[in-house]
């Protein structure tokens, strides 16, 4: 068939057209939110990453599994992680930053209400007790931005909106009015003259804080912001509408139903004596995918519950556990309610060997395997919350190995109550 030079004229001008609307929606929301000069901005679709401004840097500790069709904010690769409730969290490297006045803004969705688990769920913020810059949702499934010692200002949702739904939420503060606010998908739903105390000094964090334990957010917590100022009503509403989200379509991408990011290696069951259908998905720092045997993905699993269970050892001990306790759950009365592992690795692995070293709040474990052809595994915490995670091809794994970069569990962990 003649398809005639006019014609295929108006058809590469209708094709460059549709491409430059797809690149001006992939780029108008991040575009937006930059234009507003933040402090930080995180777009959270991998394990850890970089602020879209600035050098801060931000890392999931826990069980966080990646999905993909993240908040509807119109952009390429939307993916997110959905947070597990128990153990999930990020971690930054922005401390500071808020002084008189500050504005925090998440995309969340949860995967059940904070009053049907009975406890707040902790979204982001800089926790300190008696100066905190804190957005919660409360036990009673009200939003709560609190900005001194206990004086917060609240907002209820409608309930029958939220699970498995994605909102932006928005909270300021401006100490010299004493003025906070509260919006909801672009618009003021909450305002008082509660003021609150200037100087935040603390380091943000996502999904959960150090100083209020147990509020790990269950659901997802996308696209984070932190600005140094109060933003205005015009400017909020401003970055949803860049979103390309809408009242009616803001449900479209719920964390329940999402499908999970491709994962390396199917569901099956294991080698060895093990109870689980998880998958573990890697990549290395530059991006590539690593295909993992089966018998490596329980290795990786193992040191993936080690490193649960320490980072609640250091937040509730103020200190490492060694690997006989995280075994028996012989922990002091106060760390009671910290997990444990549910296989003794040793006694139940007939292809790696386990060991974890500790010195106060330092821990480094290693998955080394037993045979060859298998990789070796090495998880090290120098801080609390910060974890180096690396892997050897060919056998036994130190921190000076090859660096992993995106990493995640899909399915249930080897650390339990």
């Amino acid at each position: 068939m003649h398809i005639s030079l006019q014609a295929r004229f108006t058809a590469l001008t209708v094709l460059a057209t549709l491409c430059s609307v797809a690149i001006k929606a992939q780029t108008d929301f991040p575009t937006t939110v930059n234009s507003t000069h933040p402090l930080a901005f995180y777009r959270l679709d991998s394990s850890s990453g970089q602020s879209l401004v600035g050098a801060t840097t931000y890392k999931v500790t826990g069980s966080a599994s990646i999905a993909i069709s993240g908040a509807p904010v119109a952009t390429a690769n939307s993916r997110y992680l959905r947070l597990d409730g128990k153990t999930a969290y990020f971690t930054t490297t922005q401390t500071g930053g808020v002084g008189a006045a500050g504005s925090i803004m998440a995309w969340i969705n949860l995967a059940e209400l904070p009053k049907t688990a009975n406890r707040i769920f902790y979204i982001a913020g800089e926790c300190e007790v008696g100066n905190d810059f804190d957005l919660q949702f409360l036990d009673d499934n009200k939003i709560g931005l609190y900005t001194a010692a206990g004086a917060n200002i609240q907002f209820q949702p409608p309930l029958d909106s939220l699970i498995g739904q994605w909102h932006q939420i928005v909270a300021t503060l401006d100490t010299p009015t004493q003025k906070r606010v509260i919006y909801w998908d672009g618009k003021a739903v909450a305002t008082d003259k509660g003021g609150g105390r200037a100087g935040k000094k603390t380091g943000l964090t996502i999904g959960a804080c150090p100083c209020f334990t147990g509020r790990f957010f269950h659901g997802s917590i996308d696209n984070v912001g932190l600005w140094n100022r109060a933003l205005k009503a015009d400017e909020v509403a401003a970055i949803y509408t860049a979103s390309g989200s809408t009242a009616s379509n803001s449900t479209a991408s719920g964390s329940a139903a999402s499908p999970a990011a491709s994962t390396v290696s199917a569901p099956t069951p294991t080698t060895g004596p093990f109870a689980t259908k998880a998958t573990v998905d890697l990549e290395e720092v530059s991006g590539a995918k690593i295909q993992l045997k089966r018998e490596e993905q329980i290795g990786f699993m193992f040191l993936s519950g080690i490193q649960i269970i320490e980072l609640n050892c250091q937040l509730t001990l103020k200190k490492a556990c060694t690997l006989n306790q995280i075994v028996t759950a012989s922990y002091p009365p106060e760390g009671r309610s910290i997990e444990h592992l549910k296989f003794d690795p040793n006694k139940t692995d007939p292809n790696y060997t386990y060991t974890l070293a500790t010195n106060g709040t330092v821990w480094e474990a290693h998955a080394n395997p037993k045979k060859p052809g298998l990789r070796g595994w090495c998880f090290m915490a120098r801080d609390v919350g910060t974890v180096i995670m690396t892997y050897n091809k060919t056998g036994p794994s130190g921190y000076t190995d090859t660096p992993l970069g995106n990493t995640g569990v899909s399915g249930d962990s080897f650390a339990t109550q």
